[in-house]
């Protein structure tokens, strides 16, 4: 006996990595960075290759209004995920982020001052 199943269409803005550094930053209200593997097919292009011991990561950093900014580094692959702290992962962010990404941490900073 065969069942009608139906399907759902999932809007991308239930994006279940989104869901998941939603949830650890709820969780950690202290933090603004967080350091994790990336999801398969997180981003649109492939990442390609890390480079001989390394491997792909992404920063994740707390903006304004609970929005989040994902950006893939490559970093040496015996650095643990849950050992940086905030202040090592802000200074790689300063390092690595392109200008745009600066800007959008620098008005959520500004911000939060401001509050």
């Amino acid at each position: 006996m065969a069942r009608n199943l139906s399907g759902k269409l999932v809007a991308p803005a239930a994006d279940v990595t989104a869901l998941a550094d939603k949830a650890w930053f709820d969780a950690h209200i202290a933090r603004d960075f967080l350091l994790r593997d990336p999801a398969p097919l997180e981003f649109k292009d492939p990442l390609g290759d890390a480079g001989d011991g390394f491997s792909w990561r992404v920063l994740v950093v707390r903006l304004d209004g609970g929005s989040r900014l994902r950006l893939p580094l490559s970093l040496a692959w015996d650095l643990h995920n849950d050992h940086a702290k905030d202040q090592h992962l802000a200074v790689l962010f300063e390092q690595v982020a392109p200008d745009q990404a600066k800007a959008l941490r620098a008005q959520a900073l500004a911000k939060l001052a401001r509050a």
